[in-house]
């Protein structure tokens, strides 16, 4: 952009077409964020009196001409200002009105940008988190205990056990009763293992009765296979594409770093499967979300998986490993802080290089994103139900073995919202470390499941504390270089 004729410039996502449809929210592979807040702002009208700014904003410099802001207390999204842009905002340093700071077109936009943002607010009314109710009911549908991989940091004990169709419409019959009875208006189902893929024809069965069922009681239906991508055929491939079946693919190095954590139930490399199914998902015009799971043994690997997704214009998202007690015999898979910054720094090098037209904000960052503020982490114990193979019903993918009811005889909700049993997804106010931290409603102090295993208590912030805070003002930094990149202007 060129700033010479010194106009205050603001830009922020209203400024990129379809920009909503470019917000990639969280993981695939875990109890995704609270469904409020994601829906499309349209920029409001300023309101009449002095505005000021932000107490506790956040700047992280772009280059020589431009700063990206960001407002912690606020409801998400980045503003990227040029000098003249931030020297406005110095005006509102003081509650002042924009007659008394500048005037004209540009300013009254770049002033206008920065108040949507919460950047600036009306003097004596600081903006406050606005956190929505949410309105979509994820469940995660174990299809298969059954795996061809052998990953060391897996949490599910093998076995040939797979669901049955029987199993499997008692399932959804038991999600859309409570999904309606509960007020949600969608239904997404994850369908998971073990491999989903090696139980497709139950599964394809399965989303086509949840279609049936979700249309008759006015439910919204969406679902995603994930996958290791290893077995993965053109009839598969062209059913998932049939269905609107979105696919994640774990995919966490190329080549032998994807090896070393993800070989084949023989010990042979997987990688050149992946790579292959990969292909042929583009071919079929399915793009694949691509999981990448980060230990000890990948974290300088990164990098290379976030090139090879990027050139083909693929979504992605990081995944701390998460130690369980399927994998405690494998003390090399803990990562270090140092090593897990430094194969970040690399990773968000490459997408500075291939910056793409959809924000980082809500995959890079573990379980944490900048998209729409929140209390809790994720949707365990809310929004978000597990369903075992034979129908038990868990609150978390990760505790799985730990049912608290049978989709025959039980309320998923009602279940999963028993705060008396199994995981506690509690709010980010009642944990210690959380309670005064600026980006407290950003990651909600991390994963429940993860911080109990590290500490044997839910009451307190994550582990990798220290990791979230050092990356999330350069994530906040790549989303004004984007901005600066994609934006009409």
């Amino acid at each position: 952009m060129n700033s010479s004729d010194r106009r205050a410039v603001a830009l922020s996502g209203v400024d990129l077409a379809d920009a909503h449809e470019l917000l990639v929210r969280s993981c695939e592979d875990c109890a995704c964020p609270p469904s409020g807040g994601t829906a499309a702002r349209a920029l409001p009208a300023l309101p009449a009196g002095p505005l000021v700014r932000a107490r506790e904003l956040v700047e992280c410099r772009v280059d020589d001409e431009f700063v990206a802001l960001f407002n912690p207390d606020g409801n998400g999204g980045v503003v990227i200002v040029n000098r003249e842009g931030r020297a406005l905002l110095d005006h509102f340093s003081a509650p002042a009105e924009l007659a008394e700071t500048a005037t004209g077109a540009a300013a009254e936009a770049a002033v206008l940008r920065l108040f949507a943002q919460d950047i600036l607010h009306p003097a004596g009314t600081a903006p406050s988190p606005r956190f929505e109710e949410s309105t979509e009911l994820t469940a995660w549908l174990h299809v298969t205990n059954k795996c061809n991989l052998k990953c060391p940091y897996c949490y599910v004990r093998k076995s040939d056990d797979a669901m049955t169709r029987d199993v499997a419409r008692d399932s959804v019959d038991a999600l859309v009763r409570s999904a309606t009875k509960h007020g949600f208006r969608s239904l997404r189902l994850k369908y998971a293992g073990g491999e989903a893929s090696l139980n497709a024809a139950v599964l394809l069965d399965l989303h086509h009765y949840a279609q049936e069922r979700c249309d008759a009681a006015g439910l919204t239906l969406s679902a995603v296979l994930l996958s290791n991508g290893v077995a993965i055929g053109k009839d598969l491939a062209a059913a998932l594409k049939d269905h609107s079946i979105r696919i994640m693919i774990s995919l966490d190095g190329i080549g032998e770093a994807h090896d070393a954590q993800r070989p084949t139930l023989g010990g042979k490399a997987s990688s050149a499967l992946v790579l292959r199914t990969i292909g042929r998902l583009l071919e079929t015009g399915l793009s694949p979300h691509i999981s990448i799971t980060i230990t000890s043994r990948n974290v300088d690997a990164v990098a290379p998986v976030v090139r090879f997704a990027l050139e083909r214009d693929l979504t992605f998202s990081f995944n701390f490993f998460r130690d369980n007690e399927c994998s405690a015999g494998f003390a090399d898979l803990q990562y270090e802080e140092q090593a897990m910054l430094t194969g970040l720094d690399a990773a968000f090098a490459v997408i500075e290089e291939n910056l793409p037209r959809w924000s980082v904000l809500g995959s890079v960052l573990d379980r944490g994103q900048l998209l729409a503020p929140r209390r809790r982490s994720c949707g365990v114990g809310d929004d978000y139900v597990v369903i075992d193979q034979r129908g038990g019903i868990a609150k978390c993918h990760m505790e799985i073995g730990d049912t608290v009811g049978d989709v025959r005889t039980t309320d998923p909700v009602l279940a999963i919202r028993d705060g008396s049993r199994g995981i506690r997804n509690l709010l980010v106010e009642d944990k210690q470390g959380c309670r005064d931290c600026t980006w407290r409603h950003w990651c909600s102090g991390g994963c429940a499941a993860a911080t109990f295993r590290a500490t044997g208590r839910f009451d307190v912030r994550s582990p990798n504390c220290t990791i979230y805070r050092t990356i999330y003002p350069k994530a906040v930094r790549l989303e004004g270089l984007r901005l600066l990149r994609h934006a009409a202007r």
